[in-house]
């Protein structure tokens, strides 16, 4: 084989390999949006309890300062 049809065999199997692989890493950008969309929502959770906890807290301790 001379060199250009070995460049010409490179590319040809580049461009196969890519067109392979781009279904797949679509599919796995899809499904890290997914995950990372998820991720969010448990940490919006996590917050909102963390200062619905902080609010709890405080009303414990203006009754105690009240009964105190």
């Amino acid at each position: 084989m001379t060199q250009d049809e070995l460049n010409a065999l490179r590319l040809l199997l580049r461009e196969e390999l890519q067109a392979e692989l781009t279904p797949f890493r679509a599919e796995i950008e899809k499904r890290f949006d997914e995950i990372a969309s998820h991720i969010d929502g448990l940490y919006q959770r996590d917050e909102k309890r963390e200062q619905e906890y902080l609010s709890i807290r405080e009303q414990i301790k203006r009754l105690e300062r009240r009964s105190a």
